[in-house]
This record gives C-alpha cells, sequence and structure tokens, in this order.
C-alpha cells in the first residue's frame, strides 16, 4: 500500500485507481477529487474499467490466451530484463558463471516458438475489445484530444500525437490508454465514412527493433504493423475495409517524412 502525505499527483491518482493507497492518503485523494469533478467522473470510468478488466480476467476465455499476454509471461521478461542490469555491473569469472547460470535458467522457460505467438496479437485483441461501433469504448472523446495526447504520452513516456487521417478519410472518435504485452500502450479510434471502425495502437517495445510495414489477417480483423525503435505501431480495421491500409501507409510515409527532417 502505498502512503505519504504531500500534494496529489500522477502517482497517487495511479495508485488510487489500482486500489493500492493507504487509508489515510486515499482520504485526501478523495477529498482532492470532491473539489474537482471533471477530473473524478474521468478517473471513476478509469477504475470502472480496470474493474471490468479485473472481472473478464476472471472468466475462462473461449481460446488459449497467448503466452506473451499471460501475467506470468510478463512478470517473466520483466524479471529477466531486471537480471540483465545487474548482469552488467558483474566482471570477469562472475559475469561468465551468473551468465552461464542465466543461460541455463533462461533455456528452459523459452518462450513459445514465434509462429505461435503472432506479432500485434496484443493489438488485434485490443481491437475487438475497445474499437467496437460504440463510442462508449472511448475513454477519452475526440472534444478532448488534447488531454488525450498529454496522457498517453505520459503514459508511454514518449512524445505520442494523435495521428490526424482526415486525409484518407477517417474521422477521429477518440481514445484510451492501455497495458500491452511488452509495455504501456494506447490505442486511437476513427470512424471510417461509412462508421466502420479503424484503429491506431501504439506500444512501448520490450526491446528496441525496426521492421517495415507489414501485414497479417486474423478472422475478420487485418493489421497493418512496423517498429520504429522504441515504439510499435498497428493500423487495424475489417478485413473488407480499405481504409485500413491506407491509414497505415499514410501513417509510414508521415513518420518517415518526420526522420528525414
Amino acid at each position: 500500500m502505498m502512503s505519504r502525505s504531500g500534494p496529489i499527483g500522477d502517482d497517487d491518482i495511479q495508485a488510487f485507481i489500482d486500489g493500492r493507497l493507504a487509508a489515510d492518503r486515499q482520504r485526501e485523494v478523495e477529498a482532492f477529487l470532491a473539489s474537482e469533478p471533471a477530473l473524478r467522473s474521468r478517473i471513476e470510468q478509469q477504475r470502472a474499467d480496470v474493474h471490468a478488466l479485473r472481472a473478464a480476467g476472471q472468466l475462462r476465455p473461449p481460446e488459449p490466451i497467448p503466452a506473451s499476454l499471460r501475467l506470468s509471461e510478463i512478470r517473466r521478461l520483466r524479471a529477466a530484463r531486471t537480471i540483465s542490469r545487474y548482469r552488467q555491473l558483474a566482471a570477469g569469472l562472475c559475469l561468465f558463471a551468473v551468465g552461464g547460470l542465466l543461460g541455463a535458467v533462461l533455456s528452459r522457460q523459452e518462450p513459445a516458438p514465434a509462429a505461435a505467438r503472432p506479432l500485434m496479437a496484443d493489438a488485434v485483441v485490443a481491437f475487438r475489445a475497445f474499437a467496437g461501433r460504440s463510442v462508449d469504448t472511448v475513454e477519452f472523446p475526440a472534444a478532448q484530444a488534447a488531454v488525450m495526447r498529454q496522457m498517453i504520452s505520459q503514459h508511454l513516456r514518449q512524445d505520442i500525437v494523435v495521428p490526424d487521417l482526415s486525409g484518407v478519410g477517417l474521422a477521429f472518435r477518440g481514445g484510451r490508454l492501455l497495458a500491452s504485452d511488452e509495455g504501456p500502450g494506447g490505442m486511437f479510434v476513427y470512424a471510417d465514412p461509412m462508421g466502420g471502425p479503424i484503429a491506431v495502437y501504439v506500444k512501448t517495445l520490450a526491446r528496441a527493433r525496426k521492421a517495415n510495414l507489414n501485414a497479417r489477417q486474423d478472422g475478420d480483423v487485418t493489421a497493418y504493423f512496423w517498429f520504429t525503435g522504441e515504439l510499435g505501431y498497428a493500423v487495424l480495421g475489417p478485413s473488407t475495409s480499405p481504409y485500413t491500409k491506407r491509414a497505415a501507409e499514410q501513417l509510414v510515409i508521415t513518420g518517415r517524412s518526420k526522420e528525414g527532417s
């Protein structure tokens, strides 16, 4: 449980949402939110989302959960990265011995083959869960685009811009913060001229890597995805929609032009 006195910060708000505050700090945060009705309304919505996701997690899924999305796998990857940082402080024989031990342990915990873990599977799951036809699935409506940009930039610790896809015929509906299989993430939701959902998904990568635009189909959903180093992107939409590919190509072109400027 978290407990401290002083100004109410983002950490306190997040701990309040997660239910991790000590009783005294809980009362302080509740008193602060009572004086900020708009903020409290948004926080209560986030708490409701968290509770709904936790409740959904207790249900038996209709199909096996990908290994990369399991909590045990996420914890294992985080633990492996932490161990890796400490290994850099060792030297000589100690480093060799620890490295050998870690190699033996990790070899027994090797994740499932890549074929069993399709790239951006988490993006497809998020699209099906949050990019429906109803604006109720949007945490930040289009009118709060500036707030959305600030929140997601803080969430990913990167300067994230809300993509303008009006040039390819898409209208911005809003977005939400998410947790991906590798780190913090978020989703921007759009509507095509017929009202169909198109989404842009972004997440931090557990390890930096780059990859050009690629695509895969998952049932009735098509995902176009690419990696830019520290971030991974995906544009998702119904397999019958031509707007998914147009939006992905527009974002890739825009990204390249920024890198070259």
